[in-house]
């Protein structure tokens, strides 16, 4: 008989996304990433989670100087920084020279802080590295040359769907609505969690540290500690970034796809095994949580987000989210 996740010691390494959010999502008034970022750094270190590392875009900071500001109050509480690109754009939109520029970009904006961590890692936006084995070879040994090792995704629970729900629950101030929304993040993280960890016993023989993620928002800061407490809950244990990265399905490279996919997922691609993702009628209902007129999630994103991405990368618009 299967043993259930609660019946499994799991192990994961957190890791937060962007705690200086994508240029056009929504920002609840009297909120800045610098007061998110020093409230979930402090959740992270209540719970003994010192030394996380976070990977956020540096693009904002072309315009928006001050926000520099969030990754030093990140590196004071105590966590470490990784370099996450400049532009936060899918590796399938930029040649190899441009890549690099943008990679260096990054390191202009916050290099004396990578260099501050105990390890230089690196994420792929969305953590998608192309679907072109050569070319994720050559942008591996591109990192591994500027000694940088990636730091992949193997757990996460579609987070990014919540933030403009999140944003139209918070301005229609219907604290019902604020509850649904919170309770189906935590309810998501936990579920989603267990899904990624069965599929990695499944494909694997065992139990592997799962490397976790949510991005820095306003309810990330706001249910950090229900999901904690659930992971708790069900004997989770949590361990750092670098002891997950010294096991192999953490370091090990499963095939190159182009879907919007993370590293565990394509592995299970690759075995010919359900892919551990959000049922499509759980992510409708939360992307369309607290209607808005002209709040529409998925238009923002396209239109505030990935279009004007790509119009300054002088690239088509080409993205599936399925």
């Amino acid at each position: 008989m299967t043993e259930t996740t609660s019946e499994r010691a799991l192990k994961i390494a957190v890791t937060i996304d962007d705690f200086v959010l994508w240029d056009g999502v929504p920002m609840p008034a009297n909120t800045t990433p610098t007061m998110i970022t020093h409230s979930v750094a402090k959740t992270l270190n209540d719970y003994g989670l010192t030394g996380t590392y976070g990977f956020s875009h540096t693009f904002r900071l072309d315009n928006e100087p001050e926000l520099l500001e969030a990754f030093d109050t990140w590196v004071d509480a105590g966590h470490h920084v990784g370099n996450h690109t400049h532009e936060h754009a899918p590796l399938r939109w930029m040649s190899d020279a441009a890549f690099r520029r943008d990679f260096e970009t990054a390191e202009k904006h916050i290099g004396d802080l990578i260099e501050a961590a105990p390890h230089k890692y690196f994420r792929y936006p969305m953590d998608m590295c192309s679907g072109s084995e050569q070319r994720r070879g050559e942008v591996e040994q591109y990192l591994a040359d500027n000694g940088y090792t990636n730091a992949p995704i193997t757990s996460w629970f579609s987070d990014f769907a919540f933030i403009v729900p999140h944003f139209r629950a918070l301005t229609s101030g219907d604290a019902e609505v604020q509850r649904q929304v919170r309770d189906m993040h935590v309810a998501t993280a936990v579920a989603m969690l267990q899904k990624h960890a069965d599929t990695a016993h499944a494909l694997f023989g065992a139990d592997a540290p799962l490397i976790w993620l949510v991005h820095g928002t306003t309810l990330a800061r706001d249910t950090l500690p229900a999901i904690f407490e659930a992971f708790l809950a069900q004997g989770v244990e949590f361990v750092t970034l670098d002891e997950a990265m010294r096991h192999p399905v953490n370091f090990a490279m499963p095939p190159a796809i182009e879907s919007f996919s993370n590293h565990l997922q394509r592995f299970a691609v690759a075995a010919g095994l359900s892919v551990p993702e959000l049922e499509y009628e759980r992510l409708g209902e939360i992307l369309h949580l607290a209607p808005m007129p002209g709040s529409d999630t998925m238009a923002i994103y396209e239109n505030e987000v990935f279009k004007p991405m790509a119009e300054r990368l002088g690239v088509a618009y080409d993205w599936d989210w399925s």
